[in-house]
C-alpha cells in the first residue's frame, strides 16, 4: 500500500467535545501529510450533559461515554494514554507524566476545567466532580456505603446547574436503598442557579424541595474537616460525604507555561481559537478564555467551537486564512431533575415536563451517536501532498514513495541518525564501527532473530513490545539476554518527523532493553511504507539448565504464563470492531516480559518450554509434543484468555496467520461440542509477545503454592503417544 510521508505532526491534548468533533471532521476528511496525536489521560471521555442521566441510573457507562481508543484507531490517528505535565513552546515539546517529551508542529488544547479546590481541607475531604472518570469510581462507592448505612448526610458545594443536576440525580437514584439521608446544597450565591430566569429556579426549587434536599444559600466554605463542613456565617454542617461542584479553575501546567493565561487559569485566546502570542499553539472547550468576547463555561460553546477549530488547525499548517469563531449570545439550556423530568429556558421562553427530558435524552443521545455509531471510511481521493507543508529545505527531495530510492539509497540520513542516538543515548555512545564485538568474556552465544510490523501506531510503545517479542525466544530456553542489534524500517517522511518517529522508537527499544539488563549494540536503519522492526538478540546460559522443546514426560503438567487473544484483537482493531478498553488490555498484555516468569520456571526442574507466537497455542504445543514424542490433553475451560477476545472470535473475526495455523493441525478431528465453541478458535491465534508454555514435573508440580498459579495457568498435562488417538485432546472441563 502506498502511504503517503508524514511532514508535519499536529498533537491533540485532552479528548474534550470540541477534540473528538475536530477528529471525526479530520477522518472523512483527512489532510495528506499531517499526523494527529491525541494524548489523553483517559481512554473513555463523558458526555458531560449525560452526567445527571448516569448518576441517576438512566444511562449506562458506555452510553455516556466516548471510546478514545477506538475512535482514533478509526480515524488513523495515534493515541497516546498519559497526562501533560508541562509546554515548551521554544522547542515545540510536551512533557509527558509517564513518558518521553513529545514533539508538535501545532497543538490544540482541550482538557476542560476542574473544581477550584483551594479552599483549606476541599482537596483531602471532598470528592471533586471533574474529572467525572474519577468522580464516577467514588460515585460507585458511595452507592454501597448508602446501602450499608454508613452515608446518612451528603452535602454538594455549589450552586449552578452542574451542582444542582448532580445533586438532584443523587437523591433519585439513593431513593431505592430506602435509607435515610440528609441532603444540603451550599452556594455562595444569593439564590441557586444564578443567571437563569426565575421560572426556571422556582421550577429547580420546587424539585430540590421534593427531594428533601436544604438549599443554604448566600453561605460560604470557611474550611473543611473530615465530616464537617465550616461556613463562614459560623455554621456548621455535618456531611458523610461531601461532593465539590464549585467554580471551575485551568490547569496547572498551562499557568506554568509562556502561554497568557487569566487567574483561574484559563488559556487566553483569541477569536481564532488561537493563544495570543503563538499562532500554532490553540484552544477550545472549557480550557479556553475567548478574551475578545468572554462566554460562561457550557458545553454548546465546545460543540460549536469544532468547526472553527478543525478549519484553522488545517490553515495554520497550510499557511492559509484562519476564521473567527463568533458565539452566540444565548442558548437553548436543559437541565435534569433528577427523574425523567428536565426543566429549561432559552432567552425568556422556559419550560417543564416530561417531554422536556425526553428532548434533552434525543439531543444528547444524537450527539454520542456520533461516536457509537462510526461510519465506514471511504479511501480519500486526495493523497498529494499540499506543497505548504513541505520544509523549503526538503522541497527539493524526492518524496513520492514509488521513485523514493532502494538498496542502501533508503537508508535514514546519517545526520537524522547520529542526533537520535546522542539524544537517546548519549553523545559517548555515537562511535561508529563497521562490525561489533557481542561478547567480551567469549562465552557460549545463543542467538535467535524476530521481526515485527507494528502493531500500534505509538513508536515508543511499539518498540518496548518488539523487545518482549523478540527476548521470549531466549527467556523460553532459560538464557539470560546478553545484547541485541535492530533493524528499523521508518516509514517515508520529512526529516524532522523521521527524527521524531526513530527517536520515540529508541527511546522505547533502549528502555525495554534497559529494564532487561541486555546491551544495545547497535544496528541498521531503512525507509518502506510502514514502520518494523527486527532485533537480533543474544543470550548466554545461566547456572540453571536450559529449556528445550524435548524433555515432556507424561504426567507432565501444562502451564502458561499469559492470556490468549491478542492477535484476534489486533485484527478487530484494524477493523474497528473492537472497543477501546479491549484493546488496551491487549497492549498491556504484550507490554509483559517474559523474564519473571521464567524465573520462575527455572527454579523448577523444567524441561521442555516455548513461547507462544505466530502458530498459536495449538502449534507450539504441537512443536514440544512432537519433538518429546508423547501426546497432550488440554482443559479448553481452563486456558486464559484476555476479555473480549472471545465475543470477537464469536463474530469471525481472525487474524491473518489464523487459517494456515488451524489448516496446519486441524486433522485431528475434535467433537463439534469443542470447534463450535468460540474459544476454541483462539487456540490457532498468532500472539504478539505471547507467554510462556511449558511442562511441570508432576512431583513438583504438587508442591507449588499460590504464588505459581498468581503467575501461571495450569491448562492441562502431557500424555503418551497413542497412534489411534489424536496427538492433541482437547476437553471442556
Amino acid at each position: 500500500m502506498n502511504q503517503t510521508p508524514i511532514f508535519k505532526d499536529l498533537v491533540l491534548v485532552g479528548g474534550g467535545h470540541t477534540h473528538a468533533l475536530v477528529l471525526r471532521k479530520w477522518a472523512m476528511n483527512p489532510l495528506p501529510g499531517v499526523r494527529i496525536t491525541l494524548v489523553s489521560p483517559q481512554t473513555m471521555t463523558p458526555y458531560s450533559g449525560m452526567l445527571p442521566g448516569l448518576i441517576a441510573g438512566h444511562y449506562s457507562f458506555e452510553q455516556t461515554h466516548i471510546d478514545l481508543v477506538k475512535l482514533s484507531r478509526w480515524a488513523n490517528i495515534r493515541f497516546i494514554q498519559d497526562s501533560v505535565t508541562a509546554i515548551d513552546v521554544a522547542s515545540n515539546t510536551l512533557a509527558l507524566k509517564n513518558r518521553p517529551d513529545i514533539e508538535f508542529d501545532a497543538v490544540s488544547i482541550d482538557i476542560g476545567s476542574t473544581p477550584n479546590q483551594q479552599i483549606a481541607g476541599s482537596a483531602e475531604f471532598t470528592t471533586p466532580v471533574k474529572p467525572i472518570s474519577e468522580f464516577y469510581q467514588r460515585w460507585n462507592s458511595i452507592q454501597q456505603q448508602v446501602q450499608q448505612g454508613k452515608i446518612q448526610s451528603l452535602s454538594v458545594v455549589g450552586g449552578g446547574a452542574g451542582s444542582v443536576e448532580v445533586i438532584m440525580a443523587i437523591a433519585f437514584k439513593l431513593r431505592q436503598f430506602n435509607q435515610s439521608i440528609q441532603y444540603h446544597l451550599i452556594t455562595a450565591a444569593d439564590d441557586v442557579l444564578p443567571g437563569y430566569n426565575r421560572t426556571v429556579r422556582n421550577r429547580v426549587k420546587q424539585q430540590l424541595k421534593e427531594y428533601k434536599i436544604s438549599i443554604h444559600s448566600s453561605t460560604r466554605v470557611a474550611r473543611l474537616e473530615r465530616g464537617v463542613i465550616h461556613c463562614q456565617n459560623s455554621d456548621l454542617i455535618q456531611a458523610d460525604e461531601i461532593i465539590w461542584c464549585t467554580q471551575a479553575s485551568g490547569s496547572t501546567w498551562l499557568q506554568e507555561s509562556q502561554l497568557a493565561c487569566d487567574d483561574a487559569g484559563f488559556m487566553k485566546v483569541r477569536q481564532t481559537l488561537q493563544s495570543l502570542a503563538y499562532d500554532h499553539i490553540f484552544a477550545a472547550g472549557d480550557i479556553a478564555n475567548m478574551v475578545a468576547n468572554p462566554r460562561p463555561k457550557a458545553g454548546v460553546y465546545a460543540v460549536r467551537q469544532a468547526d472553527t477549530l478543525f478549519h484553522n488547525l488545517r490553515a495554520q499548517l497550510l499557511k492559509q486564512k484562519l476564521l473567527e469563531y463568533k458565539p452566540q449570545d444565548g442558548f437553548l439550556s436543559l437541565l435534569a431533575l433528577g427523574e425523567k423530568r428536565a426543566t429549561g429556558s432559552k432567552s425568556l421562553l422556559s419550560f417543564s415536563g416530561d417531554w422536556v427530558w425526553r428532548w434533552k435524552d434525543s439531543i444528547d443521545t444524537k450527539f454520542m451517536n456520533q461516536f457509537h455509531q462510526l461510519p465506514e471510511l471511504s479511501m480519500t481521493a486526495i493523497t498529494a501532498v499540499n506543497p505548504a507543508l513541505i520544509a523549503a529545505a526538503e522541497k527539493a527531495e524526492q518524496h513520492d514513495p514509488l521513485k523514493r530510492c532502494t538498496g542502501c539509497g533508503a537508508k535514514v540520513g546519517a545526520d537524522v541518525l547520529q542526533q537520535v542516538l546522542n539524544e537517546v543515548l548519549g553523545e559517548a555512545y555515537y562511535q561508529p564501527q563497521d562490525a561489533v564485538q557481542i561478547s567480551p568474556d567469549a562465552k557460549l552465544i545463543y542467538q535467535t532473530v524476530d521481526a515485527l510490523k507494528t502493531v500500534v501506531d505509538d513508536p515508543w510503545v511499539f518498540g518496548k513490545i518488539a523487545v518482549n517479542h523478540a527476548l521470549s525466544d531466549l527467556y523460553a530456553m532459560n538464557l539470560k539476554p546478553e545484547s541485541a542489534q535492530v533493524l528499523i524500517t521508518l516509514p517515508y517522511a520529512s526529516q524532522s518527523i523521521q527524527k521524531r518517529q526513530l527517536k520515540a522508537l529508541m527511546q522505547g527499544l533502549t528502555r525495554q532493553l534497559d529494564n532487561l539488563q541486555c546491551r544495545f549494540l547497535g544496528g541498521h536503519t531503512s525507509e518502506a511504507n510502514e514502520l518494523s522492526v527486527g532485533l537480533v538478540v543474544n543470550g548466554i546460559e545461566q547456572e540453571q539448565p536450559l529449556f528445550h522443546k524435548q524433555g515432556l514426560v507424561s504426567g507432565d503438567k501444562l502451564v502458561l504464563s499469559k492470556p490468549l487473544g491478542t492477535g484476534v484483537i489486533l485484527a478487530g482493531a484494524m477493523q474497528n470492531q473492537c472497543d477501546g478498553l479491549v484493546f488496551n488490555q491487549a497492549i498491556a498484555s504484550m507490554l509483559q516480559a517474559n523474564n519473571q516468569a521464567a524465573k520462575i520456571l527455572s527454579q523448577l526442574n523444567v524441561k521442555a518450554c516455548t513461547d507462544v507466537s505466530g502458530f498459536g497455542l495449538l502449534g507450539h504445543l504441537q512443536e514440544l509434543c512432537l519433538a518429546s514424542a508423547c501426546a497432550a490433553r488440554l482443559n479448553l475451560n481452563a486456558i486464559p484468555v484476555l476479555s473480549g477476545a472471545e465475543a470477537l472470535a464469536l463474530k469471525g473475526i481472525h487474524s491473518s496467520l489464523y487459517t494456515q495455523n488451524r489448516s496446519a493441525i486441524d486433522w485431528q478431528g475434535w467433537p463439534d461440542s469443542i470447534t463450535q465453541q468460540p474459544r476454541f478458535n483462539l487456540l490457532f491465534d498468532p500472539q504478539t509477545s505471547g507467554g510462556l508454555l511449558a511442562g511441570i514435573p508432576a512431583e513438583d508440580y504438587k508442591n507449588l503454592d499460590d504464588s505459581f498459579h498468581q503467575q501461571f495457568y495450569t491448562i492441562g498435562d502431557v500424555t503418551a503417544q497413542d497412534d489411534c488417538e489424536a496427538q492433541i485432546q482437547i476437553e471442556a472441563v
